[in-house]
């Protein structure tokens, strides 16, 4: 286990200190974590346009969940999922875009 004890401290002005505390509290890190990967790590990417996209895909997964089981049911025969395949594949390959810019970090649940 590391000992933390040395403090490194800086100063900043009113403007400076909202933006930090803007940017932290989007982050969902604390004060402390923020800060250290900011210093120490890769540069901190939050994906708030993710927010979004998956609230969509988990309304397409329960739309798909419940015709899988009408499927089973024997109440749906058949089932057009072209524009449904090509939208996931469009969805796919935008979230990628997304992380390759960076590492994404997200707290919560998303």
């Amino acid at each position: 286990m590391r000992t933390r004890n040395q403090v490194v401290a800086f100063r900043v002005t009113p403007a400076e200190r909202k933006q930090i505390s803007a940017k932290i509290k989007r982050s969902g890190l604390s004060q402390q974590e923020y800060l250290l990967d900011a210093a120490l790590n890769e540069p901190i990417y939050v994906m708030e346009e993710l927010k979004p996209i998956l609230t969509e895909l988990r309304a397409w997964g329960k739309n798909l969940n419940q015709l899988t089981t009408l499927a089973h049911q024997g109440r749906v025969q058949t089932a057009y999922l072209q524009e449904l395949t090509a939208a996931l594949g469009k969805t796919y390959e935008a979230v990628s875009n997304l992380a390759e810019k960076g590492p994404v970090i997200h707290h919560g649940n998303l």
